[in-house]
Formats: structure tokens, sequence, C-alpha cells
């Protein structure tokens, strides 16, 4: 009898995983999309998250105020990234999700940079701040975390200057 339960657990136990295998990947994708979407509207599906605008808007940190996207989190820039060529994919892009769609900014916050999209190397569009390519760090934890800047030395917060523009 005990046998039985123990390869009816591990039945159960493989086809869980086996699901959960299947669901992780088919949502991969939304998943990173709607990351990357803050401030949209409640997706229903992968067309509705492709078609979403992120929200950009500003947030007083210690290292100023930041750019950051409808959740509060903070955006990020790489300086080896041009306004023509996106250089974060793969591995990298999963460690900083890209801003993906044509931004909006929030009527309550004063971006005085310009905001535009470029296109990724895969074909899809990411959301521009004065040209750079915009990013949230996947180890930020909270709005107004900015533990990406610096890291590498070649990842830092795009700061909202009033003064620009």
């Amino acid at each position: 009898m005990i046998a039985k339960r123990a390869i009816l657990a591990v039945a159960c136990a493989g086809a869980a995983v086996a699901l959960m295998s299947g669901c992780s990947q088919a949502a991969e994708a939304p998943a990173d999309a709607t990351t990357s979407m803050q401030g949209a509207a409640p997706t229903t599906g992968v067309a509705d998250a492709a078609d979403a605008a992120p929200t950009l808007g500003t947030r007083e940190t210690a290292l100023g105020t930041v750019l950051t996207d409808g959740d509060g989190f903070t955006l990020y820039r790489f300086d080896e990234d041009t306004a023509d060529l996106v250089k974060c994919v793969g591995p990298c892009a999963e460690i900083w999700p890209p801003t993906q769609g044509t931004p909006v900014p929030n009527p309550n916050s004063i971006l005085p940079g310009t905001v535009g999209t470029t296109t990724r190397p895969d074909g899809v569009e990411q959301a521009t701040y004065d040209g750079h390519p915009l990013y949230r760090f996947a180890k930020d934890t909270a709005p107004g975390v900015t533990s990406g800047d610096g890291v590498k030395g070649t990842w830092h917060v795009v700061t909202v200057d009033a003064a620009q523009g």
C-alpha cells in the first residue's frame, strides 16, 4: 500500500512539474512584457500586453529625481546601448527587463526630456528617454529602490532634471 502511494505521489509531482513547465514557458513572453509595461491597464491576454503603453513618471530618491515606470520602479540606462542599437539582449535582458512599447508620460510628472522608442534586435519596440533605451532592474524589490545604479560601471538610473529641456 505504501509503495502505491509513493508511486502515485511521484507521478503527481511529475505531472505538476510538467504542467508548471509548460505554463511558465507559455507565460514567459507576456510576463516579461507586463513586467516592463507598468501603469498600463490590466491585460487579458498576450495581444493586450503587447499593445499596452508603459507609463513614465518620476520619484525622489537619494540619487535625485529618477525616471520610473507606472508602478514607481526605477528605470535605468545601459552605457553600451545607443538610440539605434540595443546591446542588452538574452541573459542581460532577464536581469534588466526592457521597458517595452511606446511610453506615455504620467500627466502628474514633469518630463523635460524626449520620450520615444527604438527597435530591439528581436523586433520589439523598447521605450526610450532622451534616446536611451529603458530597463528595470530585476533585483529592485520595491518602488523607489535604486540598487541597479552603478552595476558593472555601465548601468545608471535615468535622472530627470527639470533644468533640462
